[in-house]
């Protein structure tokens, strides 16, 4: 407390306590009837000195109070008194504090060794970069987010799987883990392809892309406790492909699931039409040893699907073709397709769907993430048997 706030107070408490002696003397001593003179002066005696010296202390009090602030400079010479602080804060900070930034920087996976199909080169690609581009590239950015992120990881987890899987003496890919072409949208892309390709959205739609792969780029696929080879394909004919239809190998978690939401795709179904010249010469390209002759109308003949419906094989000519190398041959959407002559010569080719087939339908997760599903439901539903599981550090 403040020196003269205590010298006000002990002031203050001498003042009550003779006022109050003085008003219980005379409630006391002014009671008896038989009171005098004498004993009156001699109470006056008493009193008068104790009245002079109240007088006194309340006019020296003022002075002394103007001798105070000179002996608190003095001590606050040695000790430096606190600062007050305001009520509702405990520091009193004089400006806004910011979060304290750690120097930890966070812990990436080794980059990417991707073989640039248009340089030659093979390059390193942060895994943050492809998976970013690989969404980019292989999702419109106007989907869902919960099917962002489901194509996220599955390009990760495809992405680990073929380092894992890679042969480093394989000479196509030149120590690569596979391939891409950037530039042409096919695999992955960069962020210079990104700013042409979205022009004047481009800073909103890359906001909201990195904003989505960064939330779950720490989650891979798992089968057995390995990244898994988590293919994906644009639209299924309502099922998916097998890995061992297509390829030969089967792999557990790339098997036929039903993806019936594809046929409300607008370009789940596709026509067009090539005269008997365009298609004898585009097939030539892979069957060299075609021979087509006579009436175009028995070129083609029976058909051999597979369990999902997607051509295993097709007769033409008279000759047994892979359904994988004629739709290479006439660049088909799809291999689930259909090739017939009509009355005014010309072949008419249907497609059904557009990709290999095997995998996540990446049109089936949009239109999954609309119905409300979450991206593990989504992954769920096309890669079973898999798990979410952390991404290596």
């Amino acid at each position: 407390m403040p020196a003269c706030a205590v010298l006000f107070r002990t002031t203050k408490t001498l003042a009550f306590r003779i006022d109050g002696d003085l008003r219980a003397g005379q409630r006391t001593e002014a009671s008896p009837a038989s009171m005098n003179v004498k004993n009156g002066g001699i109470i006056m005696k008493k009193i008068v000195p104790l009245v002079l010296l109240f007088a006194a202390m309340i006019y020296l009090l003022p002075m002394t109070a103007l001798l105070l602030p000179v002996e608190a400079s003095a001590s606050a010479s040695t000790v430096q008194a606190p600062l007050p602080v305001p009520p509702e804060s405990t520091s009193a900070p004089t400006e806004p504090q910011l979060p304290p930034v750690s120097d930890a920087l966070p812990v990436e996976e080794a980059p990417l060794l991707i073989l640039d199909e248009r340089s030659g080169e093979v390059r390193e690609v942060p895994v943050r970069d492809f998976v970013r581009g690989a969404v980019a590239a292989e999702m419109p950015i106007d989907y869902p987010d919960e099917a962002l992120r489901a194509q996220a990881i599955a390009a990760h987890s495809y992405a680990l799987a073929c380092k894992a899987q890679a042969d480093p003496n394989d000479p196509t890919l030149k120590g690569a883990y596979f391939s891409a072409n950037p530039d042409q949208r096919i695999g992955y892309l960069t962020e210079t392809v990104m700013r042409a390709m979205w022009g004047d959205a481009f800073e909103t739609n890359r906001t909201r892309l990195y904003t989505i792969v960064d939330s779950v780029l720490d989650e891979i696929l798992l089968y057995e406790g390995e990244p898994a080879l988590a293919c994906y394909h644009s639209i299924s004919n309502g099922q998916t492909e097998s890995a061992a239809a297509i390829w030969g190998s089967e792999v557990p978690y790339l098997v036929t699931v039903d993806s019936m939401l594809d046929l409300t795709c607008p370009d789940y179904e596709q026509s067009f039409t090539i005269t008997k010249q365009e298609l004898a010469q585009d097939l030539g390209t892979v069957f060299p040893d075609l021979a087509l002759a006579g009436d175009a109308a028995n070129w083609i003949g029976a058909i051999e699907r597979t369990a999902a419906g997607y051509v295993h094989s097709i007769s033409i000519g008279g000759v047994s073709c892979s359904g994988t190398a004629v739709r290479s041959a006439l660049r088909l959407r799809s291999r689930d397709f259909t090739i017939t002559w009509t009355e005014e010569h010309l072949f008419t080719i249907t497609t059904h769907g557009y990709g290999h087939g095997v995998g996540m339908s990446q049109y089936g997760a949009n239109a999954l993430a609309l119905t409300g599903k979450t991206y593990q439901e989504i992954l769920a539903t096309y890669y079973p048997g898999t798990t979410l599981g952390p991404a290596p550090q």
